[in-house]
């Protein structure tokens, strides 16, 4: 009762030379590995805003230009997405709260323009954000996805490999590189 379900553990192998060397991490809870936003490639922050709001360094929590077509697209019944901004879906994220309330979303829009105001700058809620993105399953944030997609640090992503992580966001089912390798393309 006293072991935390929330470590990681790291399994080491001696290899024929006699050296031990990392075998695998195993993490405890969700799966989830902080990565400092100065060790991520810039790719993957480029990435990530490109996909998800691309004013991101231009507003101040909220994207009036979007929220504007969202509440258009409520009022003629249409599907509504793409809305929130990067600060707001690490709120979102962070609070759990899914309520899909207009009251929930004025909170929201409120409590991303006091975070941007008085509490965070720009690269700290990205780092935020990549840290808490859910990916697919018990995969949490761009660390974990980096060692479970890729088999690597965030750090050493490629190009390409930043791109299909930020890309999952989107569509989870269709843009996991597992079972469908050919949509990541």
């Amino acid at each position: 009762s006293e072991i935390s379900m929330d470590q990681s553990s790291v399994i080491f192998y001696e290899n024929s030379e006699g050296e031990w060397e990392e075998l695998e991490t195993l993490h405890g809870g969700k799966n989830s590995i902080w990565a400092d936003y100065e060790t991520m490639p810039k790719d993957l922050s480029y990435a990530a805003v490109a996909i998800e709001d691309k004013r991101f360094y231009k507003h101040n929590g909220v994207d009036w230009v979007r929220t504007a077509k969202a509440v258009s697209l409520m009022f003629t019944g249409k599907d509504i997405q793409g809305g929130s901004t990067l600060t707001q879906q690490l709120i979102k994220i962070t609070t759990q709260d899914d309520d899909h309330s207009i009251e929930r979303k004025i909170t929201e829009i409120l409590r991303a323009i006091e975070m941007e105001k008085n509490y965070y700058t720009k690269p700290e809620i990205l780092e935020a954000y990549l840290n808490n993105l859910p990916l697919t399953g018990d995969i949490v944030g761009v660390g974990a996805g980096a060692q479970y997609y890729f088999g690597k640090d965030v750090r050493d992503l490629s190009i390409a490999e930043a791109a299909v992580i930020a890309s999952i966001t989107q569509n989870p089912s269709k843009y996991t590189p597992y079972p469908r390798p050919e949509n990541i393309r």
